[in-house]
């Protein structure tokens, strides 16, 4: 077989299980998971040092074959703390938007969430989080560039031709509730930077319908979503007085879809003065799925910022021949909030 001839099987075939994959829709995920916390676990909410944490994500990938993935997701989120001058306990109250388009269809997806968590302590410097996400979410799809086989006639492309299909898609959009839930762990060390979180989390409990070819007004379809299973462990391990070590991991199962990714990286604290934190963080990440790709991911930290850039590389996997190794460009933008609290009369352990 010729390199072109497999170029182009292989074309066809990435072409064909994107964009029915996309149908059935497949979750968005990033790379950078952990910063992405609200889509990851509903009990991520309120799970990071400050008040108010502001998330950005962004994504974009195989530009290089015609089925680009542009992902956007933006939340916000916001303590409460149960009692006055006390900050162990609190309320949280998150919003969450997520904006797809996949495909040469241009398959859209856009998900509004309102993430609500509790945290309270379960030890001296262990706390325990509960949250869940109701959602309302809106699939639709693009048919202009659909094209048949009866459309092609002597060899020539006529899009005005009857295309001759006895069943088309009947309907293009699709609204939906969504609902997930789940759990997270955080251990951290007095006096040291060291930290843990264990959480997991099930997505779309209430399974919704996701059903573009048999939906009507009087019946919802045939097709369902499939539940998500998400653990995940992320950890900081002060190794120096200016070094972190970090490490992390998450399992996800969908169907019959799996996928673990695992990695490390190092933290470096250029300068540790209070109001003038500054480090930067270099680390690689394994996905394990189809053994497919390699995750280098540098990270920028000032002050109450964090810049996180990645990018997957496809080298291990035969997408690799059509994609030339180019994967998808990742970006993420943290932003914490510190609002100014009275002095406390007693001493309480907080979130870090």
């Amino acid at each position: 077989m010729s390199t072109k001839l497999l170029h182009f099987r292989l074309l066809v075939s990435l072409v064909l299980m994107l964009t029915l994959g996309s149908s059935q829709a497949q979750d968005i995920h990033f790379s950078q998971f952990g910063s992405s916390p609200l889509n990851l676990n509903p009990a991520n909410a309120g799970v990071f040092g400050g008040d108010m944490r502001f998330v950005g994500n962004y994504r974009n990938q195989w530009r290089s074959v015609p089925v680009p993935y542009t992902t956007f997701s933006g939340s916000v989120e916001n303590k409460i703390y149960w009692a006055k001058a006390k900050y162990d306990r609190f309320l949280t109250g998150s919003l969450l938007i997520n904006y797809d388009r996949q495909g040469s269809l241009h398959l859209t997806s856009l998900l509004v969430g309102i993430p609500v968590s509790a945290t309270f302590p379960i030890g001296k410097s262990s706390f325990l989080t509960l949250g869940v996400t109701p959602a309302f979410g809106q699939r639709a799809f693009n048919t202009n560039k659909l094209s048949f086989d009866a459309q092609w006639q002597d060899c020539i492309y006529d899009p005005s031709a009857p295309f001759r299909e006895d069943q088309l898609f009947l309907s293009q959009n699709l609204k939906y509730f969504d609902l997930s839930a789940g759990g997270n762990l955080r251990m951290q060390s007095k006096g040291k930077r060291t930290r843990f979180d264990i959480g997991a989390a099930l997505h779309h409990l209430n399974r919704p319908y996701h059903d573009f070819w048999s939906v009507t007004l009087a019946n919802p379809g045939n097709v369902r979503l499939y539940d998500k299973l998400a653990i995940h462990v992320n950890g900081l391990i002060q190794v120096a007085g200016n070094f972190d070590l970090m490490v992390q991991g998450l399992y996800q199962s969908q169907g019959t879809y799996r996928e673990i990714v695992y990695g490390a990286g190092l933290r470096m604290h250029l300068n540790r003065q209070t109001y003038r934190e500054t480090a930067i963080q270099i680390g690689v990440d394994y996905r394990q799925r189809y053994n497919d790709a390699l995750i280098p991911r540098l990270d920028f930290l000032y002050r109450a910022w964090q810049l996180g850039l990645s990018y997957d590389m496809n080298s291990f996997s035969d997408a690799e021949l059509v994609t030339n190794g180019r994967g998808g460009l990742e970006l993420s933008l943290i932003y914490r909030l510190y609002r100014v609290k009275p002095i406390p009369t007693f001493k309480s352990c907080q979130i870090i």
